[in-house]
């Protein structure tokens, strides 16, 4: 589930308002087959996709004026969907992050070492010699 494309959350809500003709009536044959067998296809075993257009009164994302395919449960899944997915994209880019910040601080040290040792080489010839 990490892995689920946002994109396909945008083409099914797009699919569930297309299913609606303008001014909310519902095409000829009232079916959502077509969006119902897409969200099974990204969720399976998912049957919260209805089988004929509802209202869409209580819908955050798919907001439509008239009936829609879209159910609140649908929407509620593609929020996790798309948090998870989010979640997903953030922890491998910090890891990188991470690993670099790692590297370079293994680098800084080495170097701050050989400064500090030079220096107090430095410290010691001149006071041993100009004592």
């Amino acid at each position: 589930m990490a892995g689920f494309p946002l994109s396909g959350a945008l083409f099914l809500c797009a699919l569930c308002l297309l299913s609606t003709l303008p001014g909310g009536q519902v095409s000829v044959s009232p079916s959502c087959h077509e969006v119902r067998a897409s969200f099974q296809a990204l969720h399976p075993g998912s049957k919260w996709a209805p089988e004929t257009p509802v209202s869409g009164a209580d819908l955050q994302v798919c907001q439509s004026k008239g009936m829609t395919c879209c159910s609140r449960r649908m929407e509620e899944r593609y929020q996790v969907a798309a948090k998870q997915n989010m979640e997903s994209g953030l922890q491998t880019a910090s890891a990188q992050l991470k690993l670099l910040i790692i590297q370079n601080a293994a680098l800084f040290q080495g170097s701050f070492y050989l400064v500090c040792c030079i220096s107090l080489n430095f410290y010691f010839y001149c006071t041993l010699t100009l004592g």
